[in-house]
Formats: C-alpha cells, sequence, structure tokens
C-alpha cells in the first residue's frame, strides 16, 4: 500500500468514526414554530375616537363570548351548522387576537384600557345569564288522608 492510499484510508476512517459519534447530535431537528402574525388594524379602528375603540372592543367581546359558549355547549340541532366545529376555534383566535390589538390602540391613543380576559368573562355571563334553564315541573298536590276517627 502506498503512502497515499494509507493517508486515505486513515483520513476516511477518521471522517467516519466522527460521523458515527455525532450522529445522535445532529440528526435530531426542532420544528420552529412561529407565532402568528399580529391582527391588522383597520385604518378606520386608528382614525376612531376612544368611544369608538371602546364599543369595537365590547362587540368583539361579545362575540368572542359568544363563540367560546356555543363552542362548550355545541351547535343548536337542526340549523345546519355542520362546519361550526371547524371553523369557530379559527373564529375564537381571530377575535381574541382584533381585542389584544384594540387594547393595544387603546394603550397608544392614551384611552381607558379594557382588558381583554374580564372583558369576555363578563360578556359570557351576561349571556348565560339571559339564557335561563326551564322552569322545574309543577309539584303534584299534597295528599289529604281523610280520617274518621
Amino acid at each position: 500500500m502506498t503512502k497515499r492510499a494509507a493517508a486515505c484510508l486513515r483520513n476516511f476512517s477518521l471522517l467516519s468514526s466522527m460521523a458515527c459519534s455525532l450522529a445522535g447530535c445532529v440528526t435530531y431537528a426542532y420544528p420552529i414554530i412561529e407565532p402568528p402574525p399580529p391582527y391588522a388594524v383597520l385604518p378606520v379602528d386608528e382614525s376612531m375616537s376612544c368611544n369608538g375603540i371602546a364599543a369595537s372592543f365590547r362587540y368583539a367581546a361579545r362575540r368572542a363570548a359568544r363563540l367560546e359558549y356555543w363552542l362548550s355547549v355545541g351547535p343548536l340541532a337542526g340549523y345546519g351548522y355542520e362546519r361550526y366545529p371547524l371553523d369557530a376555534p379559527k373564529q375564537l383566535i381571530d377575535e381574541r387576537r382584533r381585542l389584544d390589538a384594540l387594547a393595544d390602540l387603546q394603550r397608544y391613543k392614551g384611552c381607558t384600557v379594557m382588558e381583554p380576559g374580564p372583558a369576555v368573562v363578563e360578556e359570557r355571563l351576561k349571556l348565560e345569564g339571559s339564557v335561563r334553564p326551564p322552569p322545574p315541573p309543577p309539584l303534584p298536590p299534597p295528599v289529604v288522608l281523610n280520617s274518621k276517627g
């Protein structure tokens, strides 16, 4: 064997042993999960007054509360909402992002800031309070014993 062949063999074996020893370190890759892009605040949102932003915020909180409520209860039977369980979670995420964007806009403009979490909880309590359970069935009349004695 020539010197050149021996050097090539030695380099190849050294390289292969390094590759095998590092194989566990370099084969596993972590997926990069990007956060969703921030909600795009529309120019009409930016031009609103503090009262307008608050009204839009309350409307978005009401929509988020309704979506949460109907996701927990389920859609009404017979109304053709086959896609509701698929679409509602995405809509809820969008409403939450809109609430965050409107809260940031309130801070930027110097308005009174409404927090998204408590606002949605308040709207959900209003919604659940308006949905009244059916009244209980009437109780049967009391039994009267007629004794002769």
